[in-house]
């Protein structure tokens, strides 16, 4: 009995080794086979955590470690389209295109004219802003000029104000000038001069209090002091801003309107970094506003700013512009054209077949007849509708300038990042892969 069971278990592990061998044999075998199959292909790797890790070999995510998964035939999830070697190309079957509205033009070279056209926003020139301000502490009894907008002009009434100050101050000139006139009955020359001291001295503090010679000489002439003064603008303009209401009491100095002439504006202008130097100080500039299309407006380059602004990559300038007949408004979107005194010719697309991230610039070239591959540029500028391309395009070279953004976004959920680095992903990411398996061993 005892032998017999022993025979049994030998038996059945013998059994166990051979089934083992056997499948071990047969995975090596399929899984050569399947390797031998799929070379050609255009396998990749890829990981299901992370698909902007791809590789043309097994190996293990850089990011998280886990083992790359076989990725074949990467355009066969697409109806309808053919499967490309080309692991950034984009096969879209003519029906596709025609849904996508996908179109191409043709890049070649472009003349453009010396003129660059800017966009600009008309401003208030802030030199010409004035206050106008109460030279007396007291309480504002009326004011005639009631809104922001209005246009004032040198010279007019702006409000009345009662001030305990200027009273007392009236009443000093009006209790001076009486002595001063009964010196002069004495024929003493040294009270005369006297006299005419406090006389000058009190006349001095009315003017400093601000008021007007006219309104000195009917105080003389009337004797009568007034429970209020007027004050006068000196500046014409339109008001900005007003401080202030009826029944306020203010302090001296304290503002009561902004003031702004507008005769002189600036046009506010935002260049691109590849035209800073088109631009130089005292350049006369032509302005256009959609409020007056036929009519031309013209100013000079007065500030260029030295910071460029990082968000856009632009640089400011600023154009005085006379305001004729006062029809330039502040906050009014302009077209500021530049002479830049050359002949520009170039390669350019238009803009719409640039797909811009702020990082990279990025097209579309047509290599077949439905295959599509991105391509890095670099853009030097702008010029009516176009991008000047500076790097990356040859003339004759078919770009896509419609669709851009669907075949970018396709690419994307395929092959995940931005597909026009994924050649140089891939070098990076088997660098990445070799380091970890080193630090593993």
């Amino acid at each position: 009995m005892t032998i017999k069971m022993k025979n049994t278990k030998i038996i059945l592990i013998t059994a166990v080794i051979v089934l083992a061998a056997g499948f071990g044999a047969y995975k090596i075998f399929f899984e050569h086979k399947q390797n031998n199959m799929s070379a050609g292909k255009g396998v990749v790797y890829t990981c299901p955590m992370h698909p902007q890790i791809i590789s043309d070999h097994p190996g293990v995510c850089p990011i998280c470690a886990m083992d790359l998964i076989l990725k074949t035939d990467v355009h066969s999830d697409m109806p309808g389209t053919e499967v490309s070697k080309n692991i950034n190309e984009i096969v879209l079957s003519p029906s596709q295109q025609v849904l996508a509205n996908l179109q191409t033009e043709k890049v070649q070279s472009r003349d453009f004219p010396s003129d660059v056209e800017y966009n600009g926003t008309i401003k208030y020139n802030e030199s010409t802003m004035r206050h106008i301000s109460t030279p007396v502490s007291g309480n504002i009894l009326k004011q005639y000029i009631t809104f922001e907008g209005q246009y004032v002009s040198a010279g007019q009434k702006a409000f009345d104000i009662y001030s305990p100050e200027m009273l007392a101050t009236q009443k000093e000139y009006l209790l001076a000038l009486e002595n001063y006139e009964r010196s002069l009955a004495g024929n003493n020359r040294i009270v005369i001069d006297q006299a005419k001291d406090l006389l000058s001295a009190t006349l001095s503090r009315l003017s400093l209090l601000q008021l007007s010679p006219s309104q000195i000489r009917q105080l003389e002439q009337t004797k009568q002091v007034k429970n209020y003064i007027s004050i006068f603008t000196k500046y014409s303009g339109i008001i900005t801003k007003k401080y202030a209401h009826e029944g306020h009491w203010s302090q001296a100095g304290e503002d009561i309107y902004d003031v702004n002439d507008i005769s002189t504006l600036w046009a506010v202008a935002s260049i691109n970094e590849s035209d800073i130097g088109l631009i130089q100080k005292g350049q006369s500039v032509r302005i256009r506003s959609i409020a007056y299309p036929d009519e031309d407006f013209y100013g000079k380059v007065n500030f260029i700013n030295p910071s460029l602004q990082s968000e856009t990559r632009s640089l400011e300038v600023r154009i005085d512009v006379p305001n004729r007949g006062n029809k330039l408004k502040p906050d009014m979107y302009v077209k500021v054209i530049i002479n830049s005194g050359g002949h520009l010719n170039q390669t350019a697309v238009p803009v719409t077949a640039v797909l811009r991230t702020g990082k990279t610039d990025l097209v579309y070239i047509k290599t077949g007849a439905n295959t599509f591959v991105p391509r890095m540029v670099t853009v030097s500028g702008e010029r009516q509708g176009y991008y000047l391309i500076s790097a990356g395009l040859s003339e004759g070279e078919i770009v896509v300038t419609s669709a851009g953004f669907l075949l970018d976004s396709e690419s994307q959920i395929r092959f995940g990042g931005n597909p026009g680095h994924n050649d140089m992903k891939m070098n990076e990411n088997q660098d990445a892969m070799k380091d970890m398996k080193n630090m593993k061993k």
